[in-house]
């Protein structure tokens, strides 16, 4: 059975938390458009509805037992991809520098490859560890964007202490994107040990069979 006939099967695949999901990924271009464009009061409200969105559909999903290969498989990818594309909105809006974009990128696509030549695309599952490094980042990069538009509009205005404030929340957002960035890379070692696990599990199968 191919990956997309596992993931399509029947109709499983319709179910209300892989909607949920796939209206993050809608979201994603929306957001880099605000961004770019310096509508960051609009963009605000698309990114927390997004990142309200990650953690309502498996929430839905624990609790109506509406999992589905789709959902197991899409979940982690939506997280990877929702965390490349805010990443890259800030960077292509000069929010953030590209070095911390590659940061962040790097370890996805990297165990991404290794996944995609040695299992076939399979998704990485989703843990605990990488539930929290994605909260963190998505805290941080929330904070920035309140303080950015805070002091885009305390400089428009002359209001001094809005702008203060807007320094400060940035300051903080610093803080939390680095705790984030941490354990973006604890979340990429466990998972890169899962999969040498794997692998080292499907070179024994073959050895038994062989023997």
């Amino acid at each position: 059975m191919t990956l997309v006939d596992r993931l399509f099967r029947q109709d499983e695949w319709r179910t209300v938390p892989n909607a949920i999901t796939l209206l993050r990924l809608v979201l994603l271009p929306v957001f880099i458009v605000l961004i770019v464009d310096e509508h960051y009061w609009s963009s605000m409200v698309v990114i927390a509805v997004v990142f309200l969105t990650d953690f309502v559909d498996g929430f839905v999903a624990r609790r109506t037992g509406a999992i589905s290969e789709l959902g197991k498989w899409l979940d982690p990818v939506a997280d990877r991809l929702t965390v490349i594309a805010v990443v890259a909105a800030f960077a292509l809006g000069g929010l953030l520098t590209w070095p911390v974009f590659v940061l962040i990128l790097l370890p996805d696509v990297v165990l991404s490859l290794v996944s995609l030549v040695a299992f076939g695309g399979a998704s990485f599952p989703v843990t605990w560890i990488g539930k929290v490094r994605t909260a963190f980042i998505f805290t941080g990069l929330l904070l920035l964007l309140v303080g950015v538009a805070m002091i885009s509009q305390g400089r428009s205005s002359g209001a001094d202490g809005l702008e203060a404030v807007g320094q400060g929340a940035a300051l903080i957002s610093y803080v939390v994107l680095v705790v984030g960035l941490i354990g973006h890379y604890v979340a990429a070692v466990v998972y890169a040990v899962g999969l040498t696990r794997r692998l080292r599990a499907r070179r024994a199968g073959r050895v038994d069979d062989k023997g």
